[in-house]
């Protein structure tokens, strides 16, 4: 009996070792794909920065994928639309995260999503990236898992609108903002530039869904502004163009916030040309640039703007940050992005933290829509193309939460 029950025991040991071998390799070598989310407009006002940066993250997948995975895993795209709702946009995160366990997130452009999911980011210890949603309140000290990509926090816009003004010896400058979190952030920066360069301001505060600026531009006729400043308005921006001239307003120059250009085009005709300043990142000039927006027109047959240069390169990011670290911890993949330093010809600075996640070597820059094709195949036939106008003449301080 005790040599039965030694046979029985023993074999049960056997069918628990054999059965454990066949089960391990698939914890050692993990098959389920690396999950990313989009989290981002996909409808709304600001429908025309995420369409772009959910196509751009898109495209990086499926490159990534092409050329064997990360980590010899394919990478899959979890894609959402925010609503431009933070409760939406705070379950929709939740549920990436919780349900579909994303290793990282992408793609705020309000300010007002991206403060939302940049206190769950780091309540859960998750990686955010935010595609705009620039106001300074985002950031806060002790954030570790929120970093911005493309647009800088709205002080470190200070030293752009510092050096422009100055250049061209503007002295009336209007502002013309949303009322929400990124409005109210750049109405702060101008009113500091302002004041450090004794120039004139004036401020008009609009509904983020206002659709006629007329009644804010009529009190800015006897004014006069040299600029208009609408950065702080981004969905406004092509009204405020075409409504400042129809009014008889002689500003040469009005600023948007990393503005989409193509629909400007579309939209404004001639009065998009030589007049308004595009916040950029883009390093539209680079062969790299040329070579990826080739292909990526002949992926959705269209313009690769900023945006989808913003969602390429976060995506490349992120994989190098798991390459670097060989794991998929979201908590080691925000470390390596966080303290290390990511190189690019795609944008206008390398991606580099502070502790954090704001950009440390930013030399912002304005570009202008001017006539005639873009190099290559980048956009054939469009009949005009972005180029830089400024850059600042230094990498801009980065903004430090109180």
């Amino acid at each position: 009996m005790k040599r039965s029950i030694a046979a029985i025991m023993a074999l049960a040991l056997a069918i628990t070792v054999a059965l454990t071998a066949v089960t391990l390799p698939s914890r050692v070598t993990p098959t389920e794909p690396i999950r990313l989310g989009f989290v981002g407009p996909l409808t709304g006002p600001f429908a025309a920065w995420g369409l772009n940066h959910r196509d751009g993250m898109v495209f990086a997948v499926e490159e990534l994928n092409a050329r064997g995975g990360v980590l010899g895993r394919r990478l899959e795209l979890i894609i959402r639309d925010d609503r431009n709702n933070p409760s939406d946009a705070i379950a929709t995160f939740r549920e990436l995260v919780e349900v579909q366990r994303v290793l990282a997130v992408a793609g705020p452009v309000s300010s007002d999503i991206g403060l939302a999911l940049s206190r769950e980011a780091e309540k859960y210890k998750v990686p955010l990236f935010l595609h705009a949603a620039g106001s300074d309140r985002v950031l806060e000290r002790s954030s570790r898992f929120t970093f911005r990509t493309c647009l800088p926090s709205a002080s470190m816009h200070e030293e752009l609108f510092e050096e422009f003004i100055a250049a061209h010896r503007i002295r009336r400058v209007a502002n013309v903002i949303a009322d929400y979190e990124w409005g109210h952030s750049i109405r702060e920066a101008v009113a500091r530039v302002a004041k450090r360069l004794g120039v004139e301001l004036a401020t008009e505060v609009a509904p983020l869904a206002e659709r006629d600026f007329t009644p804010y531009l009529r009190r800015l006729k006897d004014f006069d502004p040299e600029l208009i400043v609408a950065t702080g308005h981004p969905p406004g921006l092509a009204t405020i163009v075409k409504q400042s001239h129809e009014l008889g307003l002689r500003a040469r120059w009005v600023t948007g916030s990393v503005p989409p250009a193509a629909p400007l085009v579309n939209s404004l005709g001639e009065l998009a040309f030589e007049r308004i300043l595009l916040t950029n990142c883009a390093n539209y000039g680079s062969e790299e640039y040329v070579r990826v927006a080739e292909r990526f027109r002949a992926r959705f047959g269209s313009f690769m703007e900023q945006f989808a240069v913003t969602g390429y390169v976060t995506v490349m990011l992120i994989a190098d940050a798991i390459s670097r670290t060989g794991s998929t911890d979201p908590a080691k993949v925000a470390e390596a992005v966080r303290t290390g330093r990511f190189v690019t010809e795609l944008l206008n600075w390398p991606l580099s933290y502070t502790e954090w996640g704001e950009l440390m070597e930013a030399r912002m820059s304005f570009a202008v829509i001017r006539r005639g094709d873009p190099p290559g195949g980048v956009n054939p036939g469009a009949g005009w193309h972005l180029e830089t106008l400024l850059v600042t003449s230094r990498p801009v301080r980065p903004y430090e939460p109180p």
